[in-house]
C-alpha cells in the first residue's frame, strides 16, 4: 500500500522524479504514475486505486498541474476521500492554487536552495512516517482490546 501518492502534470516529471526519489529514500512507499505503473496496466483504474488507498497526497502544484484535468480529478478524489494533501509550489504564488486547495498551507519552494528543498522533503517524510506509526499503534491497541474482550467470554 502506498504511503503517499504524487499528483503532478507530466511536464513536471523532473521535479516529480526528485520528490519520488527523496521520499522513497526516506523509507516511504510512494506511488507516482510515471514510475509505478507497469506496462499493460489499465492506468486510469490503477491511478484511482492507488489514490484511494494512499493516506497522503503530494500535489506538485505548477501552472501546468493546475490546468490539467487529470490532476484536478485526482485532487477532487483526494479531498473527497479526506486525504492529507500537501500542495507544493515552485513556479507560482500559493494564492493561485485552485479551489479548496488554496485553503491548505502550501510548501513554497520558489526561493529555496537545493539543501532547503531536501530538508523540507525530509520533514514531510518524517510527518508521514509518524502518521503511519501512529496508525499502527492505534490498530494494535484496538486489536489487543478485541483479543482481551474475546478471551473474557
Amino acid at each position: 500500500m502506498p504511503d503517499v501518492f504524487i499528483s503532478y502534470a507530466t511536464t513536471d516529471g523532473g521535479i516529480a522524479d526528485f520528490v519520488h526519489k527523496h521520499l522513497s529514500t526516506d523509507g516511504l512507499n510512494v506511488f507516482m504514475a510515471g514510475i509505478s505503473l507497469s506496462p499493460g496496466v489499465p492506468w486510469s483504474q490503477e491511478i484511482r486505486s492507488k489514490l484511494d488507498i494512499s493516506p497522503w497526497v503530494i500535489f506538485l502544484a505548477s501552472e501546468a498541474a493546475c490546468c490539467s484535468p487529470y490532476v484536478q480529478q485526482e485532487l477532487g478524489m483526494a479531498l473527497h476521500g479526506n486525504k492529507h494533501v500537501i500542495p507544493i509550489v515552485w513556479d507560482m504564488e500559493p494564492s493561485r492554487l485552485p479551489g479548496w486547495i488554496k485553503e491548505l498551507q502550501a510548501v513554497d519552494l520558489r526561493r529555496a536552495t537545493l539543501d532547503q528543498i531536501r530538508e523540507k522533503f525530509t520533514e514531510i517524510a518524517n510527518v508521514i512516517k509518524q502518521d503511519k506509526t501512529n496508525g499502527w499503534l492505534i490498530a494494535g491497541a484496538l486489536l489487543g482490546a478485541l483479543i482481551y474482550l474475546a478471551s473474557r467470554k
